[in-house]
């Protein structure tokens, strides 16, 4: 399979995915590939998310990681009720660029170090941390801290940029039929997305379905089609246990690359409906929910609820 390109939006022009291993920590192998393909036909929210009221979403509100996260779980019900011991929880922040920490468009690295160790606290077995970014992986890892930060935490942190991190599954869709998708999120006990909040040039906002973007081989296929049918529509195939959603600060133009103006929210949004997730985080950022695309679509096909009337929302 030949690497794909794909626009990011004018400005930014057409990225290269020719991407490169460069001493990155890879998966297990063995019997991986048969467990991701005896879930296919399966793929639909995994029971543990029902540990959570699925109709509550929690706003931490602060300054300090570990405080936000510490915060965001026990307002939840405590990080044991969705981690078990001996459980492999696989997380999946934004690091798609090789922008530092302090430029606002990658996803905190001390945020999602404090999720490694509130996972392992509670007895999981591992923790890993992925992305597929669409510029150099060893740059993007290094030069936003996730790296540094996962495994000061115990967790492993690596980009899932080769055809062997991911297995076909039929993602059911009228356009997204099949997909090569991540094996590492297929095989996990627990799965959390975990974007950052900013902007996007072509979807308007990355939010937590978009940035599940990072977990497809084969992304050009959705900017070639329907983008954002595409996003919608891996949104249905597989929803995570946990969203959590970093909008401490994130920049609000020249998306998704940056550099951007950058503003704070200092919130952290914890919550299982997708949906309900990006809606509220669409609204923090200034934006009408019904002009994100991918928000409303999803909606339509049954993923979660964009009234926030129907919904709960604790700050804490």
């Amino acid at each position: 399979m030949d690497r794909r390109q794909f626009i990011i939006g004018a400005g930014c022009g057409v990225l290269s995915l020719g991407l490169a291993g460069c001493g990155l920590n890879f998966s297990e192998k063995g019997d991986d590939t048969k467990k991701a393909q005896n879930s296919q036909g399966n793929q639909g929210a995994p029971a543990a998310a029902s540990v959570y009221d699925r109709t509550k979403l929690i706003v931490s509100q602060g300054n300090d990681p570990n405080s936000l996260i510490e915060k965001g779980f026990a307002a939840l019900g405590g990080i044991s009720a969705l981690v078990k011991k001996g459980a492999t929880v696989v997380l999946k922040p934004n690091f798609s660029v090789p922008r530092k920490p302090e430029e606002a468009a990658t996803t905190n690295p001390q945020l999602v170090a404090a999720v490694v160790k509130q996972c392992l606290a509670a007895g999981a077995k591992e923790v890993k941390v992925v992305d597929y970014p669409f510029q150099s992986p060893p740059v993007c890892l290094t030069n936003s801290g996730i790296k540094a930060a996962v495994e000061a935490a115990g967790g492993k942190a690596y980009a899932i940029n080769r055809q062997n991190f991911y297995t076909q599954v039929d993602a059911g869709g009228k356009i997204l039929k099949t997909a090569l998708f991540s094996k590492d999120v297929l095989n996990a006990d627990v799965f959390i997305n975990f974007p950052i909040l900013k902007h996007h040039s072509m979807t308007q906002l990355t939010l937590g379905m978009k940035n599940m973007m990072g977990l497809v081989w084969d992304r050009g296929y959705f900017h070639r089609t329907d983008l954002t049918q595409c996003i919608a529509e891996l949104a249905a195939f597989r929803k995570p246990h946990l969203t959590i959603v970093d909008a401490t600060r994130g920049i609000i133009d020249n998306g998704p690359t940056g550099p951007g103006t950058i503003h704070e929210w200092n919130q952290v949004i914890f919550g299982v409906d997708p949906v309900a997730v990006d809606t509220y985080a669409a609204i923090l950022f200034g934006q009408k929910p019904a002009d994100i695309g991918y928000i409303t679509t999803a909606a339509q096909l049954g993923v979660g609820e964009t009234d926030l009337s129907k919904i709960t929302v604790v700050k804490v």
